[in-house]
């Protein structure tokens, strides 16, 4: 059966993990407010773009939210796409500027929510805390490693497992 991932955030971020999803075989679907963000070309006749959250979320796996760094327009996001998503779904949020304890915070379901931030050398990494679910856990890392599969990073780049987790 084939997964879907739900990008909140159509800019360049979520047209990125967008398009890297469906490289490896998952449904997309996204949702931006703003009509004219374009991150996703390439998936024009391959993706779904909704009109609401809660339409975007409605099934998924996995919800990408790929935001502008305004810590409380992640949270209310966080906070929509776990009242309508699917209560198993995995929601990982994109930020470089906000820690693990500040994007669960506000979570309805804490275990269920992941940060992932590019590091220094261009890899991606995953930041879990001890309140993230094990099977959220080992869900990122099998999904981290078909990205990387797929050369969802330049070769310049390399993924990086979660080696620990933060307290």
């Amino acid at each position: 059966m084939t997964r879907k991932v739900a990008v909140l955030g159509l800019g360049t971020r979520g047209g990125d993990i967008a398009t890297a999803f469906h490289k490896i075989g998952w449904a997309v679907s996204g949702f931006d407010p703003d009509q004219l963000a374009e991150g996703v070309p390439d998936l024009k006749r391959d993706w779904t773009r909704e009109s609401t959250i809660s339409g975007t979320v409605r099934g998924a796996d996995w919800v990408m939210i790929c935001l502008p760094e305004r810590l409380e327009l992640m949270r209310k996001v966080i906070q929509r796409a776990q009242s309508e998503a699917p209560h198993d779904a995995v929601i990982a949020v994109v930020t470089h500027d906000f820690d693990i304890d500040a994007v669960q915070g506000c979570a309805h379901r804490p275990a269920q929510v992941l940060r992932v931030d590019q590091g220094e050398d261009g890899g991606y990494l995953i930041d879990v805390s001890s309140k993230t679910d094990p099977v959220a856990k080992s869900d990122a890392r099998r999904v981290l490693a078909q990205l990387a599969a797929q050369e969802f990073v330049p070769k310049s780049r390399k993924v990086q497992l979660p080696k620990a987790e933060s307290a």
